[in-house]
């Protein structure tokens, strides 16, 4: 599935510098190693690389990391490409400052995920994940309820995110919040909409053309489409001492 949405997946808003700034802090800045495990098509490991951060971009699909070393070199400094799952990288074992989870731990097995992570942590370092949601606005509600009617099965449940900091062996996560808005463009609005496992995979041809000509007239209707994203930043630092 994400080898066919990894074209769509590249148009995906990127995360805020804010965030990109604390997650590079808590990794103690340029130089640190980063492993990003499912990195898509590495939106938040080229932010972090633009931040002299060393970063590995775990991703099992091959297409993602295509679309990611393919970026022109304005998207920002290389990162390296493993081809991997996050539940067995094939990383050095406490090799990195900063673990890192975007958008994807509802992908991961959270018990053999969250104990390659715990693997990967340097004595010292951060385990973060980042959790995004969409925010309640009148046109992202109105958008949400098309997309219910058009797959009930539309609204995930949470991550797991308690229970991964527990079974890495870590203390409860801090919790931080972000905020980002972008305004996309119908296009663009159209990618981000089928790159999103419940539209574009979920649902037939003639239902997913019905939602996005339905997404525009809604988008017009509310002065355009603001992607408004509330995004969670929880983490916890390995108690062993560097």
């Amino acid at each position: 599935m994400f080898n066919r949405l990894a074209e769509d997946y590249a148009v995906r808003p990127g995360y805020p510098a804010p965030l990109a700034d604390r997650l590079a802090a808590l990794a103690g800045g340029p130089g640190a190693r980063v492993a990003d495990l499912g990195a898509g098509t590495g939106h938040l490991a080229r932010a972090l690389a633009a931040r002299g951060l060393r970063v590995a971009a775990v991703e099992p699909a091959r297409a993602m990391l295509d679309a990611l070393a393919d970026a022109p070199a304005s998207a920002g400094p290389a990162v390296e490409p493993v081809h991997a799952a996050a539940e067995q990288t094939g990383l050095a074992a406490g090799a990195f400052a900063l673990v890192v989870i975007a958008d994807a731990l509802h992908w991961i097995d959270p018990d053999r995920g969250a104990r390659e992570a715990a693997r990967l942590l340097a004595p010292g370092g951060v385990l973060a994940v980042v959790t995004p949601r969409l925010a309640d606005t009148p046109f992202l509600r109105a958008l949400g309820e098309r997309i219910a009617r058009a797959n009930f099965k539309a609204r995930p449940r949470p991550p797991p995110v308690g229970l991964f900091f527990s079974v890495a062996g870590l203390p409860a996560p801090a919790v931080e919040p972000f905020e980002d808005e972008v305004r996309l463009e119908p296009d663009a609005l159209d990618a981000v909409l089928r790159s999103l496992s419940y539209v574009g995979p979920a649902l037939g041809p003639a239902a997913l053309e019905a939602l996005l000509a339905d997404a525009r007239v809604l988008a017009r209707g509310h002065g355009g489409a603001a992607w408004r994203r509330e995004i969670a930043l929880a983490w916890a630092r390995d108690p062993r001492s560097p």
